[in-house]
């Protein structure tokens, strides 16, 4: 069975940082707070205060992100799961100029599908590209997995339309 790619966002990849990084702090802060000889009992306090609680913020915004993004990706993975798709036209390629990753911006692509008998046209992105795949798409339009119980969740399929791609640096 094929592994489909469902990306992360710049939050997840900020979650990814954060969660181990305030671990880390909230560990030192509580074991070394504890250490009698760490400035007296009042420096002890302020040392698993600072660290302690830095390490606690730190953790709870790294989890939260993380846990954000991994539930968006579940949400694209029922959707592709459950075989609910429509072919969207593809309307843009562009990169995220919020996003850098090693100095360079990520691409997406954005798909546009109007439904039939209504006035109502949905738009859709795919995870980040890490080239500009302009020239190598095989067709202008993209499957798009649609999750049955919320429209507003749609996988865009950008693999189908695009060859295996390897970066050689």
């Amino acid at each position: 069975m094929e592994r489909k790619k469902f990306g992360w966002t710049s939050k997840g990849l900020v979650g990814l940082i954060f969660l181990p990084l305030g671990l880390i702090y909230l560990v030192l802060g509580v074991c070394l707070g504890h250490l009698p000889n760490v400035g007296g009992p009042a420096g002890s306090r302020l040392f698993l205060y600072i660290f302690g609680g830095l390490g606690l913020v730190f953790s709870v915004l790294g989890f939260l992100f993380l846990a954000s993004d991994l539930h968006r990706r579940a949400l694209l993975h029922r959707a592709w799961e459950s075989g609910n798709y429509v072919m969207a036209t593809i309307a843009d390629i562009s990169p995220r100029g919020n996003v850098r990753i090693n100095g360079r911006s990520p691409y997406v692509v954005e798909c546009h599908y109007t439904e039939p008998g209504r006035d109502l046209t949905h738009v859709y992105f795919s995870r980040y590209l890490y080239t500009d795949v302009r020239d190598l798409l095989k067709s202008d339009q993209v499957p798009v997995y649609i999750d049955r119980m919320n429209e507003d969740v749609g996988f865009v399929d950008i693999d189908a339309v695009l060859p295996e791609i390897r970066i050689h640096k």
